[in-house]
């Protein structure tokens, strides 16, 4: 009965144990259905006296593509930073001749049958030279009054040379290859005011530069600047006086406007100070200066002139070229004090006559080429070369000759635009004005020599 009643109480036991599980299967099935498509499994109830439950949910199964590698950016290299590039130095080439002159004897050489004026072949041996430069000039002292005026060579009550030329020299002149003519000289007011004017309008009209003289005060007031290879060159010019005997009286003020003067009196004349101030202002990077100044005789240059360059440098102007001697004299290279330090500037102080035919000497003149060059990382200009040539006016053309002017080589075989070939006697007067050019003009250092190395 003992072992019955345990029995009994351990059947009742399972009893209530199984009766709990039931239950606990409902309530899961419950939550089965609640939940869609989970599913519950129920461990095995281990034969102990100690039951474990352990319930695992696995979720529905989603086919999900794998996923894509996404490729790492590569970083853009940042290029290093670099100069921005400075152009090249740029050069410019000047040339210059000194005083273009049509006397009476060049004038009725050029003479025509019909009455015209054919100045073609004075100026046809300088074509190649004059258009191996950038920028030609030339010192144009005669007016161009027109042919009513007439055309001749006399002298005024004082004994002073008179000029006119036709305006065909100025065909000549273009034909060559000249770019600039300067007009402030001595002989400007040679036939009068309106003859000055005249002269202004009909070179400008040919289509070359011109500075100098001037047609009103709003024109004496425009700077001169020409541009080349971008490099900006203020260009003024003027003289030491006029013939006091010149046609056609203007009044003084009116001389100030019309004619740019380089003396007032004994001294530089405020106006030359002003012109350089002018252009610089201007922008202009490098100032050339034709001064029509020192003596007509055969005096060497004079002390007074070669103050007046020191001056002029120091004022702002960088290279000097002369005329008005009617002969070649020195140069040199002249170092003054400016305001941003020490300036050494060319001075040519007499180029000569380019055109004549009087004396010897006189007929003998220089040819100036120089050559600017601008550093573009500092914008400075500099003069990096100069040098020279002889020049020599000769009759020349066999049977019926004319006037021409020729650059004076050493090898006179280099000598083009003749007709015909040069004869022993001209060959040997070139070589004679060759040594007389450089007897007259030195050997500043500094200045070569064109034609030679």
């Amino acid at each position: 009965m003992k072992g019955f009643g345990k029995r009994l109480i351990c059947f009742a036991v399972l009893i209530a144990l199984l009766g709990a599980l039931a239950c606990v299967d409902s309530g899961a099935q419950q939550r089965v259905e609640a939940t869609a498509e989970p599913t519950t499994e129920i461990a095995e109830i281990p034969q102990e006296d100690e039951i474990a439950v352990e319930i695992t949910t696995e979720a529905p199964v989603v086919n999900t593509p794998a996923p894509t590698a996404v490729p790492t950016p590569e970083e853009t290299p940042t290029p290093a930073p670099t100069d921005t590039p400075v152009p090249q130095p740029a050069t410019v080439t000047i040339g210059a001749v000194g005083d273009i002159m049509i006397p009476s004897g060049i004038l009725s050489d050029a003479k025509t049958a019909g009455g015209e004026y054919d100045f073609s072949t004075l100026f046809a041996s300088f074509s190649d030279l004059f258009r191996s430069v950038d920028l030609m000039c030339g010192n144009l002292e005669t007016p161009l009054a027109g042919r009513e005026a007439g055309f001749s060579q006399r002298k005024d009550n004082k004994g002073a040379f008179i000029f006119n030329a036709p305006d065909s020299v100025l065909d000549a002149l273009k034909e060559s290859g000249v770019d600039m003519l300067t007009t402030a000289n001595n002989h400007c007011l040679d036939m009068g005011a309106d003859a000055l004017y005249r002269t202004i309008e009909t070179i400008r009209a040919a289509g070359f530069i011109q500075t100098g003289t001037f047609l009103n005060a709003e024109d004496r007031e425009k700077p001169c600047i020409v541009e080349l290879n971008g490099i900006k060159i203020g260009f003024v010019a003027s003289t030491r006086g006029i013939n006091a005997g010149s046609a056609g009286k203007m009044r003084d003020e009116e001389k100030q406007i019309a004619i740019a003067y380089l003396l007032n009196g004994s001294k530089l004349h405020d106006a030359v100070f002003e012109d350089i101030r002018r252009v610089r202002e201007a922008g202009a990077e490098f100032v050339i200066l034709f001064a029509h100044w020192d003596h007509e005789n055969d005096n060497p240059t004079a002390d007074t002139t070669r103050q007046f360059a020191k001056q002029l440098l120091e004022a702002g102007a960088d290279c000097i070229i002369g005329s008005h001697p009617h002969r070649i004299k020195d140069a040199e290279f002249v170092t003054v004090q400016r305001a941003d330090g020490p300036y050494t500037g060319l001075v040519l102080y007499s180029l000569g006559n380019f055109s004549a035919n009087n004396t010897f000497e006189k007929m003998v003149g220089m040819f100036a080429e120089i050559t600017l060059e601008k550093d573009f990382a500092t914008g400075k200009v500099t003069l990096c070369d100069a040098a020279v040539l002889p020049t020599f006016s000769i009759k020349h053309g066999g049977d019926a000759p004319h006037f021409t002017v020729v650059p004076v080589y050493a090898d006179t075989s280099m000598i083009t635009g003749l007709k015909s070939p040069l004869t022993g006697s001209e060959i040997k007067s070139i070589a004679k004005a060759r040594e007389h050019a450089f007897k007259r003009f030195g050997s500043p250092k500094g200045v070569r020599i064109l034609d030679e190395p």
